[in-house]
């Protein structure tokens, strides 16, 4: 869970450098939407993907 909050927040420092550099007079709204959006989508996604599987045990 750890790893996915921290991949989460990596994310949203890159998406908010990016926006202060390249686009600094965006809208606040817009801009809010697109950090919460990709945190919350980056953990997620991380979080599906270090998820344990279950072994099955072919017979």
């Amino acid at each position: 869970m750890f790893i996915s909050l921290g991949v989460g927040f990596v994310v949203v420092a890159v998406i908010w450098v990016s926006i202060f550099f390249f686009d600094p007079g965006m809208n606040i709204e817009k801009a809010f939407n697109i950090i919460v959006l990709s945190f919350i989508g980056s953990t997620i996604l991380t979080a599906l993907v270090r998820r344990p599987r279950s072994r099955r045990k072919s017979e």
